[in-house]
């Protein structure tokens, strides 16, 4: 992992844009010193404007100083790791390489936040953007988004004693899509797959089928994934789920649909999540206003905040009711850039870190921990294309 005091200036890699602390000084606010690391897709777009300098290599480490300013520590060469996954014991790092013939690598993270690679193994899809650890540590299962159209859906990946992750041992592939949007469901496009907080079902969101598929988690079986079909999530034709979180008692779900730009509550009633409740993101229903991303509790799970994009860029944010689950309007803020993919708080509460895919920029907002409100904090690091970012546990 190289250090990045010379790299930066050279290249324009991680280079804060801007930094103000005076703020942060006033109020006398002092945090715990944490670390995060941002996930990229490596090079630029084709036929891209933007200066070379500004092109990602790889998976980058950032220090959240005590008085919120960020400083670059490091940076590892791996192809578009674009989703970031830590195993439990937190000395592992799998990251999805998101291309055709897509691939997942292991890393080892130190407690210097320095991250060495030890092995690469397809993920026997196209395109895998997201990943999570089954909780008993087994498998990592990841979602082949599959851009191309073809080899989407969800594959079962062993992981190793000493942290390695082992070849395929599932690889459910996904039919067409609805049709209903034909430039993005054509065919099913696994998005994201999270696990239930027992640990016990997963659920694969399929942006290209309108559905959120279920599978009962077999620990013990050759195959882990059963298929519970009588459990699945159905949506709309062209709303395009994305991605889902638990509550932390597993007694709310919320899921975010891309194409119709909005999040859906449900409930769990006699063993299956039911709709309860829908909110729209943006404030005008105009389609160069939906394009909803990524989603987070506040680490009191006291507030959710969703990603927009498009020619919106925004974060909304929603007070969460404990007892009923439901949501109610925060705000909504600039992202602080173009296409906000997706974000994390850190573990005090106190900041949102959020990537912005097309500006090339890792933004800072300070949390109002009370009312959920989000203010930017004028902190920024220059990036190239961040597609993920997540505080080390």
């Amino acid at each position: 992992m190289k250090p990045l005091s010379k790299f930066a200036i050279a290249l324009g890699l991680c280079a804060p844009l801007f930094m103000s602390t005076a703020t942060f000084a006033e109020k006398k606010i002092m945090i715990p010193e944490q670390k995060f690391l941002v996930g990229t897709w490596t090079g630029l777009p084709e036929g891209s404007k933007v200066s070379a300098h500004i092109a990602s290599e790889g998976i980058y480490t950032v220090k959240l100083n005590a008085d919120g300013s960020l400083t670059p520590l490091g940076e590892v060469k791996i192809p578009h790791p674009s989703w970031i996954t830590f195993s439990k014991d937190h000395k592992f790092v799998y990251v999805t390489n998101e291309s055709e013939n897509g691939a997942v690598t292991a890393l080892s993270l130190n407690k210097d936040g320095e991250l060495k690679k030890i092995n690469e193994v397809s993920s026997k899809g196209d395109h895998p953007t997201h990943s999570t650890l089954s909780t008993d540590g087994k498998y990592l299962l990841v979602a082949n988004y599959s851009a191309g159209g073809k080899d989407s859906g969800v594959s079962v990946l062993p992981i190793l004693a000493n942290g390695a992750i082992g070849e395929v041992v599932q690889n459910i592939l996904y039919p067409k899509g609805t049709g209903a949007i034909p430039s993005r469901q054509t065919s099913g496009h696994a998005h994201s797959v999270t696990f239930t907080p027992d640990g016990k079902k997963l659920y694969v969101a399929d942006l290209g089928g309108d559905i959120v598929r279920v599978y009962d988690y077999q620990p013990s079986s050759k195959q882990p994934l059963k298929a519970d079909p009588a459990s699945d999530l159905h949506f709309p034709k062209g709303s395009g789920p994305r991605h889902l979180v638990f509550a932390s008692h597993g007694k709310f779900a919320y899921v975010t649909s891309e194409m119709s730009a909005d999040v859906t509550v449900f409930e769990l009633k006699n063993g299956k999540y039911t709709e309860i409740q829908k909110q729209t993101l943006p404030e005008k229903d105009h389609i160069d206003h939906k394009s909803a991303s990524g989603l987070a509790f506040s680490p009191d799970n006291k507030f959710l905040y969703v990603g927009n994009r498009k020619e919106i860029n925004e974060i909304v944010g929603y007070k969460v009711d404990e007892k009923t689950g439901l949501l109610t309007l925060v705000g909504r803020y600039s992202s602080g850039g173009l296409e906000p993919r997706a974000f994390s708080i850190d573990k005090s509460g106190e900041y949102l870190i959020v990537t912005n895919v097309h500006s090339h920029t890792v933004s800072q907002f300070k949390r109002d921990k009370v009312t959920g409100a989000l203010t930017p904090t004028r902190v920024a690091l220059q990036i190239g294309q961040p597609t993920d970012v997540k505080f080390i546990p």
